[in-house]
């Protein structure tokens, strides 16, 4: 295991933001976040989406008044497509941020982007806008898999996006592919990794194909529309993948996350470590003080600034197992067990006499055999923990 990256500990004092945009040129069918396909069509409504969001954030602050206290290290732009976004209004709404909460003075601001909407003039105008990380969501660069995928793409824009994102001021480059798409061979997938791997990134999400339930991928699925998954490829790769990357200094931290040394996503973390976080727009989620909420999955209803009010209290210990166990990095348990940790060592010394992870002094890390059957171990603990 990957031995480079600082030990995962327990953190206070912090906050995310998250905003969810959630329009797209296309959505695609295996897609189960909030999303709405406009193709090129022009968006009247954007500056009242983006008063709505400014209206939730002072809702959020009101109702959670500690928020006052923490400072904001990681603003999440995501979607949907954020990309298709005016540059002007994320400027705009960054500054709003900045006015009414404080701010690590080291603030990571991602935006997630597809490569339809990014050209050389884009990329200047979000990185000017106060965008200092960018997520592309690649998938596949071979048009075969994009239309098994059920994904728009423009063939120009693919065969020259890797150039332009290298070549911008944006100083933190992630990427998403997907493997397991029907039909998919071990070295089509390799040939996309290694194409990346030629360009500046510093970050790589692999995920591997599901079948979401309500989507439109799923339907097809169960009516034999569609083929399933490549399950074996997926197993493989799995297994594969963290030697052949470290060979290029990209280590896993999370169960379909690798990074370069510093450059994980610190926003994507948080979700892991239960640090608390704003979710705004249709379709977010958010952790704050007072509890969990969602906003309902519905334009209409959000532009009506009908935002969920609904707190639900966290079960912490349980929920945390179900976060902490995906990260692959080194976890200090103790410090986000405090109260348990007689409990967890007991639990956690028999997944190490299992031969399943290394576990000393309360820092914990899962041995690569363990991370395939990673959501049974993860519900072993968490049964274990609710006795």
């Amino acid at each position: 295991m990957n031995n480079s990256f600082q030990v995962r500990k327990k953190r206070e004092g912090y906050l995310g933001i998250y905003i969810h945009y959630p329009y797209c040129y296309h959505k695609c069918s295996y897609c189960d976040f909030y999303s709405i396909g406009i193709q090129d069509n022009k968006l009247d409504s954007e500056e009242i989406l983006f008063e709505s969001y400014r209206k939730e954030i002072l809702l959020r602050v009101q109702e959670n008044p500690e928020l006052n206290e923490l400072l904001v290290d990681t603003i999440f732009f995501g979607g949907g497509t954020p990309s298709k976004a005016s540059p002007e209004k994320i400027r705009d709404l960054i500054l709003f941020l900045r006015a009414n909460l404080k701010f690590d003075n080291s603030v990571e601001i991602s935006l997630e982007a597809n490569p339809e909407n990014i050209d050389s003039e884009y990329l200047e105008r979000i990185h000017d806008a106060g965008i200092n990380r960018l997520n592309v969501g690649i998938q596949s660069f071979q048009p075969k898999h994009l239309i098994s995928l059920d994904r728009y793409f423009d063939s120009v824009q693919y065969e020259m996006v890797m150039e332009r994102i290298s070549s911008s001021k944006i100083s933190n480059i992630g990427i998403d592919l997907i493997f397991g798409i029907p039909n998919q061979t071990k070295e089509e997938f390799y040939e996309d990794v290694s194409k990346a791997l030629d360009y500046r990134i510093n970050h790589i999400s692999l995920y591997s194909l599901t079948v979401e339930k309500g989507t439109e991928y799923s339907r097809k699925v169960s009516e034999k529309l569609s083929k399933p998954p490549e399950e074996e490829l997926q197993v493989e790769l799995l297994n594969d993948l963290p030697k052949f990357l470290q060979e290029y200094n990209f280590y896993r931290y999370e169960i379909s996350n690798y990074s370069k040394q510093d450059s994980e996503s610190k926003h994507n973390l948080r979700y892991w470590m239960m640090e608390n976080y704003i979710g705004i727009g249709p379709g977010a989620h958010g952790f704050l003080p007072k509890g969990r909420y969602s906003n309902p999955r519905n334009i209409d209803s959000y532009l009506k600034e009908k935002f969920g009010r609904k707190y639900q209290e966290s079960n912490f210990v349980i929920e945390t197992s179900l976060n902490i166990f995906r990260l692959t990095s080194k976890i200090d348990l103790f410090s986000f067990f405090p109260n348990h940790k007689l409990t967890i060592q007991k639990i956690i010394e028999k997944f190490k006499s299992r031969g399943l992870c290394e576990f000393e002094q309360g820092v914990f890390q899962w041995k690569t055999d363990a991370i395939l059957y990673l959501d049974s171990h993860i519900e072993e603990i968490v049964m274990e923990l609710g006795d």
